[in-house]
């Protein structure tokens, strides 16, 4: 069943881009010769520091869950492996595969759980920030004090770890399936560098946009392109069957153009370099990560 729901969803996506895109092929092609492979060289490289921030948030959490610290060298080049293989069979796999690498250091069901209340906190603050920057760049820039609310709020659970743990719990209760039974003991606070750090991707994540978008696009266009591909991926999260939401992503984000104020040809494009830059960073920071951290820790032991 999760083979044909994924099948279905990926052939509906792809018959819907290409239902969208056919009569704007001359656009298409014009906006494909315009690609600067540069642009999306230096974008990916302005992306890694993101996905690094990612392990490092990650790691901390689990350092919550196991009430011990994990190694960095170990785990963060293993998290970061775990995200290339969600491409390939899917989320869970990825998920699977960073606990059967992290046997030795880490109990299984504190991975699973630090995966989920971290995509969990993540799109909390996903759903402010792209919330609070398209209303802004459509309506008036007020709608950018949305951010502190959501900010604090996402601080204060940090700081407020009994808020968590009986979410994690609860959770739990309702859907053992979904969640492993989280530690009895409560949470200790995550650190404030944990909400820092959040902020901070979306700073490298809005750099990568204006890189590889460089001379395509105007800086209004490029906040809302940058947005709504933020605001596609939180939709596309729903048909999490599908490895890193592929076609199911790009159809989101193409099907309504009037919310970045661009053609469905330059989204096309735009999310094909988004995809192309994102993941050739995940790509970098993983084999960085492998020969320089996870070796050195192989030489250590």
């Amino acid at each position: 069943m999760r083979r044909i729901l994924t099948w279905t969803l990926v052939l509906a996506a792809a018959a819907f881009l290409a239902y969208t895109l056919v009569p704007q092929l001359s656009e298409l092609r014009t906006s494909l010769v315009r690609v600067s492979w540069l642009n999306v060289a230096l974008a990916s490289m302005a992306a890694v520091p993101m996905f690094a921030l990612k392990g490092i948030y990650h790691l901390n959490l689990l350092d919550r869950l196991s009430g011990s610290r994990t190694s960095r060298r170990h785990g963060l080049p293993i998290y970061l492996q775990a995200q290339i293989v969600r491409y390939l069979p899917g989320k869970i796999w990825g998920v699977v595969y960073q606990a059967q690498r992290m046997t030795t250091t880490n109990r299984a069901t504190d991975v699973v759980i630090a995966n989920l209340w971290q995509m969990a906190t993540t799109n909390l603050l996903a759903v402010g920030v792209v919330s609070s920057v398209l209303l802004a760049f459509r309506y008036s820039l007020a709608w950018l004090l949305l951010l502190i609310p959501v900010v604090i709020a996402i601080e204060w659970l940090h700081r407020n770890p009994t808020i968590e743990s009986w979410a994690m719990h609860r959770i739990h209760r309702l859907s053992p399936r979904l969640m492993p039974a989280p530690p009895p003991a409560r949470l200790p606070p995550m650190p404030i560098k944990g909400s820092a750090i959040l902020c901070a991707e979306w700073v490298f994540y809005f750099l990568a946009f204006f890189v590889f978008l460089h001379d395509r696009s105007s800086w209004h266009e490029t906040i809302m392109s940058a947005a709504w591909y933020g605001g596609a991926s939180l939709i596309a999260l729903l048909a999490f069957v599908v490895p890193a939401g592929i076609a199911v992503r790009e159809a989101i984000f193409v099907g309504s153009p009037q919310i970045a104020g661009l053609d469905a040809a330059t989204l096309a494009v735009t999310a094909a370099l988004a995809r192309a830059t994102f993941f050739f960073a995940e790509l970098v920071v993983a084999a960085v990560s492998t020969l320089f951290l996870h070796g050195r820790h192989r030489d250590h032991s």
